[in-house]
């Protein structure tokens, strides 16, 4: 038996910007976890796999021939579990392994994600997708006796989401993959999508070689802050925020190259001063990077800052925290940064306002990689 477990991620500060190939992101693993256990099967032809969710239960087949075919349980299983990037996973990591000569093995895979509220159905936005891809490539290479280094692990699964979404930033791949805080850098997507499209593209090559723009390392943690992250009782669409943006840019398409400008630089700030111990300058970064969310906001007319987000970061800033949205916006997570000893009553100020305050840690990071 083969048990992973995979952190989710928040964002710090790149939002948006990071969508466009060469930006930049910081994000955190945090300790909520996919976790995933593989039970060898053995099985000659058609090679049996079997995939349990903590939602709801479903069988994958492989036929050597015909490629993977998914049966769901029920109609709404396969949107419900994110069974598409499991299936991708799967595809990418058999790929790779049948490059090196090996056969196709059978297995059951059991997925239990901490990331949503299962009793609830609460989303918090915690980056599932790409924990679950980061899981899935892990265990099932692990199955086929595959050595993978923490980059080789990451760009399969970055291949893993680019071929469900070609439009992603692949920033929760790199923070779940990582773990701790990350300095994440957008690879061309397009060029890597078209590559792995063309059936003479061998993948272990592909994999070997630099990929233009990706840059994932790791970053020392502010010194002396508590990151704080508030829920403020509404999920996020995402995707439907994204797209909105992606419509909103084509009208104002020279405001939103300067938005990707100036994010770029609070990440690099936001970066240096992680760096350099400046915890001053970290705060600073944080909140222009919030104020850059909220004005590409008002200029695209997407509801980024939602007014409980707002009500989240004004009674931290009350505090002298430095806090924003994180991740898309729209509802889901925001965060600060403050000094640990007015972090009591923070959580207790927006537990008032209906925020309720999530008890995530940011656990110990891998070692950095380029």
């Amino acid at each position: 038996m083969i048990t992973v477990a995979v952190p989710g991620k928040l964002y710090i500060v790149g939002e948006y910007a990071v969508l466009e190939p060469g930006s930049a992101a910081v994000l955190v693993g945090i300790d909520r976890y996919v976790r995933v256990r593989l039970t060898p099967v053995s099985s000659v032809d058609p090679v049996v796999r079997t995939i349990i969710t903590n939602r709801a239960p479903g069988r994958c087949i492989e036929f050597i021939s015909r490629g993977v075919c998914f049966e769901p349980v029920s109609a709404r299983t396969a949107g419900a579990v994110g069974l598409s990037h499991v299936l991708a996973a799967l595809a990418i990591v058999d790929r790779y392994a049948a490059e090196s000569g090996h056969e196709p093995v059978g297995f059951t895979l059991e997925i239990d994600s901490q990331l949503d509220d299962s009793a609830t159905g609460r989303k918090y936005g915690l980056g599932s997708s790409g924990a679950v891809t980061v899981a899935v490539v892990r265990a099932v290479a692990r199955a086929y006796e595959l050595p993978l280094d923490p980059d080789t692990e990451t760009k399969l699964a970055l291949l893993s989401v680019f071929s469900v979404d070609p439009h992603c930033s692949g920033g929760d791949v790199a923070a779940s993959a990582h773990g701790g805080w990350v300095y994440y850098r957008t690879p061309d997507r397009a060029a890597l999508t078209a590559a792995l499209a063309r059936p003479d593209t061998e993948l272990g090559a592909l994999i070997r070689q630099p990929w233009r723009y990706l840059t994932v390392r790791s970053l020392p943690p502010p010194r002396e802050l508590s990151l704080e992250v508030g829920w403020v009782g509404r999920p996020a669409d995402s995707s439907a925020l994204v797209a909105a943006m992606k419509r909103a840019v084509r009208h104002h398409g020279s405001a939103y190259r300067e938005f990707v400008t100036a994010s770029d630089q609070c990440v690099e700030q936001f970066a240096t001063a992680c760096r350099s111990g400046d915890d001053r300058a970290a705060e600073l970064a944080l909140s222009t990077a919030g104020r850059l969310l909220r004005e590409l906001a008002a200029v695209s007319r997407t509801a980024i800052e939602s007014p409980e987000l707002c009500r989240l970061r004004s009674l931290a800033e009350e505090l002298g925290a430095a806090a924003k949205s994180s991740g898309a916006g729209g509802g889901d997570c925001g965060i600060a940064l403050i000094d640990p000893a007015r972090a009591p009553a923070l959580r207790q100020r927006w537990r008032a306002a209906g925020v309720e305050p999530l008890n995530l840690r940011v656990p110990e990071r891998k070692e950095s990689s380029r």
